[in-house]
């Protein structure tokens, strides 16, 4: 996937930032209106579950019968926050979910393995909290956007999760370790191989539903194309959709809108 691209082009085929003009706009706007709903909205925030301040989830309860479901942030895993995406709270309580909004420590702070493993903490934790308050357990819903919906895909074998929904995702990290990407990721080609679920089996035998918008990098869209394709062949339940005219950032607006694509796919799961 890109073998044939040299370093400057696999720099921009992963530069969302860059093709997106108005990116930084939009992502002011996701912060802005993350900061309005954590001051308006009842909720737990920045409860730890380690030493780092990013070890840590933000809580939104929904009642002790609802279903819960984490969403696991992106940005390449070195940049955003938990914080930056409160804004999609309101439309996922409408919806019935209790919901956790999951971080974890950066690179170079931080290498990959060693956030996958918080992430694999934060759900134990989440899940003991849980359990105590209500004396049962659902079950997780994964939701993950970019190196979440990677992150996502890592850890759909632990067996408090329940299946997983991911959005512009990165399931190759090969052409990831050969771009600007791995300036602070610091992949090698063992530790790329080991954390690429298109070559990873751990995925499976849960349902993923994949999404990416069709004005994406062409390198974003073959990212999900090609793991769908993986799945499919070996016989891994889940949905593909190509949403028409989104891009890496405004394919939110599916998320958040009721009559969204992945809005409505997040609903069919808070039915049951």
């Amino acid at each position: 996937m890109g073998e044939n691209l040299k370093k400057d082009e696999l720099d921009r085929a992963y530069n969302n930032s860059l093709a997106v003009a108005n990116s930084n706009q939009i992502i002011e706007t996701w912060m802005k209106t993350s900061s309005q709903v954590r001051g308006k909205i009842a909720g737990e925030l920045d409860i730890g579950y380690g030493a780092h301040p990013r070890q840590s989830y933000d809580y939104f309860s929904a009642g002790d019968s609802s279903p819960v479901i984490v969403y696991i942030h992106g940005g390449w895993w070195q940049a955003r926050s938990k914080d930056d995406f409160t804004f999609i709270v309101p439309p996922l309580l409408d919806l019935g979910f209790s919901v956790a909004m999951l971080g974890y420590r950066l690179a170079p702070d931080a290498t990959i393995d060693q956030i996958v493993s918080d992430v694999r903490t934060g759900l134990s934790a989440i899940e003991v909290k849980i359990q105590c308050e209500r004396g049962s357990f659902p079950g997780f819903h994964l939701l993950g956007w970019s190196a979440g919906a990677h992150l996502v895909t890592s850890v759909l074998n632990e067996s408090n999760v329940k299946d997983g929904l991911c959005i512009s995702g990165v399931y190759d990290l090969e052409p990831i370790r050969h771009c600007y990407v791995n300036d602070k990721l610091q992949l090698n080609r063992e530790i790329s191989l080991a954390n690429s679920p298109i070559i990873k089996t751990n995925h499976f035998g849960k349902r993923i539903d994949l999404f990416v918008g069709s004005a994406e990098l062409p390198q974003m869209q073959e990212q999900t194309i090609k793991f769908y394709d993986y799945r499919k062949t070996n016989a891994q339940s889940g949905d593909f959709q190509v949403l028409n005219s989104f891009n890496h950032y405004t394919i939110f607006d599916e998320v958040v809108r009721v009559d969204g694509a992945i809005y409505k796919s997040l609903k069919k799961r808070a039915l049951g």
